[in-house]
């Protein structure tokens, strides 16, 4: 019997009509404790199930367009899965790897596991009642806790899916505007997902030192039971030790949030863990700073930064790097941005690694000089000097495949040319923009962005059928995000491909319901194709977002006016002057449904006199 004290329902607040808990035909337990099973604690033992009905199956499209979720999400598949698209940011390692991922990035992941359980769950069992029980829902991490909470949002009612999570008080939904959260009861025939132990048995015995050479996917697997056994032992360095390998891996991925939760177990035993080695105290710090800085923490990252490395590092190619990064978290980082004080750091940044020069390999000088005007490109921007910031990118280019050739440093001289192209279009100069977004592709040809942002300048340009190959593109080579699929629907509409239209932008908003535009641009998709009472609900929508959205409310006005509901239509156009006083076309607007209330009122008088 469940402990009811502690289980509650997460679900829609528009599922009115719930199902009770002992309809479902079957029930999956998971246990989502980050600490005990990792970032996709309870999430990958679901993902599994799915993954090995389609593999049976023979439905290689299906796992094809959940690849990269799959291949994230199964470590223990990975050789199997393998990655169809691997972009540059994926492959590069070391001082190759010199972009990391956006927190968006590891969203879309979970965008795409929530995918492959609707898929999955349509085709083994449509009409069934399921359930999910997440144990330690308080102990889950960010991006398994997020899983949860976009499945119980998104297939609760299509999908027959009861989402039931155990945690000691009743979880806060401020974050959660859509959902309901109630007491629940009830026994349930459980499927057990999750093993009691699932420390692997070659982690039995192992230390720190027999991983120390280990790759990435080995200490990806290994770290928990290797953590678990220091912080029962009390051993808080070694503790430590294997935490920073933790923080990296997670880092490495783009899971920041669940990174960041390693730092308290590092920063006690830094200067024990780096000694006198300033180039590990530098990586170290580094990759702190990178967890902290992703996840909203950009003062704790500027303080640990400017604690454990300015006063520590002493080489001057490594001072290049502190003040290249100091300049960034001024320049982008933090609430209050400062211009003035970024370029001073990105000057000494330069100044230092001028004086490196002799000190480090001519390569290492020839790539640290070309990043570090990146970074001086960067600040150009902010300083409204957008020819000096193109220059910078183009010489750059360059200079670096002169030095080093072709093959060397690919993923970063894609990047110069990626920074290019966003300003020469900022510029004005679209044609050529798209010439060096081609070639960036040419270079990183699955980096989804570099298609989603090109697909936007074509569809500026007119040239829309060309913009929706972009998009096509873009949505392969990526776990599914919101944004393009608006950009894409907004395309189809520029077509007065009105369906098609729809389906983007419906698949936008089950993605991100959060979008008022999105919204707007539905309603009117729907107003051409007289779904008046659809477009009703989108326009209302996008207001409830947005109760400013003078655009939305203009159209539900016209909408209410169609359908004869004259109050309403001018209580919108009342509000609507209210935000946008000058604009004489909604005084027309208002005075027409002055009118027709007016001639409403006279026919009424008719009838009524007619009648006596």
């Amino acid at each position: 019997m469940l402990n009811t004290t502690h289980l509650y329902r997460l679900r829609p607040i528009q599922q009115l009509d719930t199902p009770v808990l002992a309809t479902a035909v079957r029930t999956y337990e998971l246990d989502a404790s980050f600490t005990s099973h990792g970032v996709w604690a309870g999430v990958s033992s679901l993902v599994e199930q799915a993954y090995l009905y389609f593999a049976v199956q023979g439905r290689q499209d299906v796992l094809d367009e959940h690849n990269y979720a799959l291949y994230m999400m199964l470590p223990q598949y990975r050789d199997t899965i393998g990655l169809k698209y691997a972009c540059l940011t994926d492959t590069a390692s070391m001082t190759e790897k010199t972009r990391n991922f956006p927190l968006d990035r590891a969203y879309r992941l979970v965008n795409g596991a929530v995918g492959l359980i609707a898929a999955w769950k349509a085709e083994v069992a449509a009409d069934e009642q399921w359930a999910l029980l997440i144990r330690n829902f308080h102990e889950a991490g960010h991006l398994a806790s997020r899983f949860v909470t976009e499945l119980a949002r998104r297939l609760s009612i299509p999908s027959r899916i009861i989402v039931c999570i155990e945690c000691p008080a009743v979880p806060d939904t401020a974050a959660l505007p859509w959902a309901s959260v109630t007491p629940e009861a009830g026994f349930l025939p459980i499927i057990l997902l999750t093993p009691q132990d699932d420390a692997p048995p070659q982690a039995e015995g192992l230390t720190f030192e027999d991983l120390y050479g280990a790759g990435m996917d080995e200490w990806e697997r290994l770290y928990i039971p290797l953590l678990r056994y220091y912080r029962n032992r009390g051993d808080g360095l070694n503790a430590a030790r294997v935490a920073m390998r933790a923080l990296c891996v997670h880092n490495h991925y783009g899971f920041y949030y669940e990174a960041s939760t390693f730092v308290d177990t590092v920063l006690p035993w830094l200067d024990k863990l780096v000694g006198g080695d300033e180039a590990a105290r530098w990586d170290y710090i580094g990759n702190i700073f990178q967890g902290l800085v992703t996840t909203g923490q950009e003062q704790r990252a500027l303080a640990v930064v400017e604690k454990y490395a300015l006063p520590c590092l002493t080489q001057n190619v490594l001072k290049a790097k502190l003040h290249y990064l100091l300049a960034m978290v001024h320049l982008r980082y933090l609430k209050e941005q400062d211009v003035p004080l970024s370029h001073r750091h990105i000057e000494e940044a330069l100044h230092s690694l001028q004086m490196a020069e002799g000190e480090i390999p001519d390569e290492q000088f020839a790539f640290l000089n070309v990043f570090l005007n990146n970074g001086l490109a960067f600040v150009r921007v902010r300083q409204g000097r957008p020819e000096d910031a193109l220059m910078l990118c183009q010489q750059g280019f360059l200079y670096l495949t002169d030095m080093l050739g072709d093959d060397v440093h690919r993923l970063h001289r894609s990047v110069l040319l990626y920074n290019s192209a966003q300003v020469l279009s900022a510029l004005g100069q679209q044609e050529e923009a798209l010439h060096y977004y081609y070639r960036a592709m040419e270079m990183d040809p699955y980096y989804s962005e570099y298609y989603n942002e090109s697909g936007n300048i074509l569809q500026r340009l007119g040239r829309y059928d060309e913009a929706l190959a972009m998009y096509s593109l873009a949505a392969r080579y990526s776990a599914p995000y919101a944004e393009v699929y608006f950009n894409k629907g907004a395309c189809h509409a520029q077509l007065e491909q009105w369906d098609a239209a729809i389906a983007c932008l419906r698949n936008s908003l089950e993605l991100h319901p959060q979008q008022p535009e999105a919204w707007l641009l539905l309603g009117e998709a729907l107003d051409m194709l007289q779904r008046r009472d659809e477009a009703q609900a989108a326009y209302s929508a996008a207001i409830e977002l947005d109760a400013g959205h003078v655009p939305a409310r203009v159209n539900r006005a016209v909408n209410h006016y169609a359908h004869g509901d004259l109050p309403a239509a001018l209580s919108d156009m009342d509000r609507v002057l209210e935000l946008e006083p000058m604009v004489a076309g909604h005084y027309a607007n208002r005075a027409e449904i002055y009118k027709a209330l007016q001639l409403r009122d006279i026919t009424a008088m008719r009838q009524y006199q007619e009648a006596a």
